[in-house]
């Protein structure tokens, strides 16, 4: 059972069935795009704050073998949440059918914003891997630490397009109080570094 679970391309392979089923829908009746739209974001956001809630669930619980389990297929979670914002761009495109209509709504606030969250997260997924992490050494971390803009992107594009607060607060909310309760302990640990320095010396 555990080989199955460290298996990377069982891993990715789930992560997949969503999409496979949304892309075989869609072929099937090319007309479901609108309906394909929402829930291929939803995934996109989801898979997004799995894996930025990796690092302050570790910072509050510690080690946890669930926890190491995420932590060793968060490029999967990440790389899995850009394939469904591209799917979800994909079905909207396809949906609006018109570029001259594609070209005026971008420039609205709650659709740019997408977009703006998108080129993030292609940014982010086109680095996912140990060589770029070599090529660009600590800008590699810089350039992931963007998630944080990008989540806020995507949180003001569904509040602004759907108008669905209490869906985008029930999502974005638990992921909030995580980070602010790791700063803290962040902050915390800091400053009792510091005390037990002041009183070494």
């Amino acid at each position: 059972m555990l080989r199955i679970l460290k298996n990377p391309r069982l891993i990715w392979l789930v992560l997949a069935i969503p999409g496979i089923a949304m892309v075989a829908g869609f072929v099937r009746d090319p007309v479901t795009a609108f309906d394909l739209i929402h829930p291929s974001g939803e995934y996109s956001v989801r898979l997004m704050i799995v894996a930025m809630m990796i690092s302050p669930l570790r910072a509050v619980l510690g080690r946890r073998s669930w926890l190491d389990w995420l932590l060793a297929h968060r490029r999967a979670l990440g790389v899995a949440a850009f394939g469904y914002g591209a799917l979800h761009l994909a079905f909207y495109l396809y949906d609006m059918g018109d570029w001259g209509m594609i070209a005026e709504e971008a420039v609205i606030f709650s659709i740019w914003t997408g977009y703006a969250a998108m080129l993030i997260f292609a940014a982010m997924a086109a680095t996912s891997n140990a060589a770029s992490q070599r090529m660009l050494k600590a800008n590699w971390k810089r350039l992931q630490r963007l998630v944080y803009p990008a989540a806020v992107l995507i949180a003001l594009h569904w509040l602004y397009v759907d108008g669905e607060w209490e869906a985008m607060l029930a999502h974005f909310v638990p992921l909030l109080v995580l980070e602010i309760i790791r700063v803290v302990l962040m902050l915390k640990r800091r400053s009792a570094r510091r005390a037990k320095h002041a009183m070494v010396n």
